[in-house]
């Protein structure tokens, strides 16, 4: 294929892979809004007094930092049936919510002991450190994102799944390594900005860190 045929074609499908796209963003958000709130509640607990609610929450968060998720992904599609009825009503359950569970089993775990280091410093008032929490879970967040593309083993629309469709409906292998190119570009420009900016944020927290530790160190 030329070069202006090619570029043609994508642009053609762009709105077909944007679409895509957005599904893997959604699936992320939903995954790290269920794996933060579980996490920060495994994490809260990890800090109770009670030594028996403090073991069984580390066993839960080393469980969920050591389950395959694209394992579990495949759990999941056939654990919880496609349709389920309540009241005589059929309702849908998403394969693309599926997806979101399996992916926020990772969160959880990441989240229990991010989060529990995090409020062990904001209780000793070192605020700064306490606070490197979110350019850590921020960067999780992006891993997530290039993690939903999995998605598409279990029929979820995302963009991995529409470059497919779009390489059967034009084909050509030539085609497919560009398809495959453009869609890489998708998450590197959502990716690469967010990752720069807090790399940068990261930064300037571990200078006041280190700023903060010399002080101390000096009285």
């Amino acid at each position: 294929m030329a070069a202006a045929e090619i570029v043609g074609t994508l642009l053609a499908w762009t709105p077909f892979l944007a679409g895509g796209f957005m599904w893997n963003i959604l699936i992320s958000l939903v995954a790290m809004a269920i794996g933060t709130v579980l996490g920060a509640v495994l994490a809260r607990l990890r800090l109770s007094g009670r030594k028996s609610l403090a073991h069984t929450s580390l066993v839960v968060t080393e469980l969920t930092r050591n389950i395959p998720t694209f394992v579990f992904l495949f759990y999941l599609a056939f654990l919880i049936p496609a349709e389920f009825e309540i009241s005589g009503q059929i309702h849908v359950f998403p394969a693309w919510l599926k997806a979101a569970l399996a992916l926020s089993v990772a969160v959880v775990g990441f989240v229990s002991d991010n989060l529990f280091v995090a409020w062990q410093h904001w209780r000793d008032h070192n605020h700064a450190a306490a606070l490197l929490f979110i350019p850590s879970w921020t960067m999780y967040l992006l891993i997530i994102v290039m993690a939903s593309s999995t998605a598409s083993v279990i029929g979820v629309g995302e963009i991995v799944s529409r470059c497919n469709i779009i390489i059967a409906a034009v084909g050509g292998d030539e085609t497919m390594l560009w398809v495959y190119a453009y869609a890489i570009c998708y998450f590197f420009v959502f990716c690469f900005p967010l990752n720069w900016a807090m790399g940068h944020v990261k930064k300037r927290l571990l200078a006041r860190v280190s700023a903060a530790s010399s002080q101390k160190s000096g009285e």
